[in-house]
């Protein structure tokens, strides 16, 4: 089974975003830290717990997942992050994800960017 951080890359990357340029997995490597000039989304695992118990074991893990957006500054003017979010998070729930909070847009102080941070879960038998 993968880690929570990389089945949620997988469906990611899978999906093709052409507002995306890069997903990155646990930590936003130094060097790209300050880009305002690319859309980022990072993936950091926020559950990794027992899950179906039953009969004094656990049959299941219960995963869950933050994904943050960083838009880039200049956004064309015909996109929507909204409309692409609801997107993303209808994919999810088509993939077996629960979204589990959707947090409001906030501007990061240090590059100017939208972000947005969203929560997901799943629980999966193993």
């Amino acid at each position: 089974m993968l880690l929570p951080v990389s089945q949620v890359a997988s469906l990611v990357n899978s999906l093709n975003l052409t507002w995306l340029d890069k997903v990155y997995l646990n930590e936003i490597p130094e060097e790209e830290i300050n880009n305002a000039n690319s859309t980022v989304m990072l993936l950091q695992e926020t559950d990794s717990s027992p899950a179906y118990l039953a009969n004094n074991t656990f049959k299941g893990l219960a995963m869950g997942v933050e994904i943050q957006i960083f838009y880039k500054v200049d956004l064309a003017d015909d996109f929507n992050p909204l409309e692409a979010e609801i997107a993303l998070m209808k994919s999810f729930k088509q993939a077996g994800w629960l979204i589990v909070s959707s947090q409001h847009h906030t501007t990061d102080p240090d590059t100017n960017q939208i972000t947005k941070t969203i929560y997901v879960t799943k629980n999966e038998m193993i």
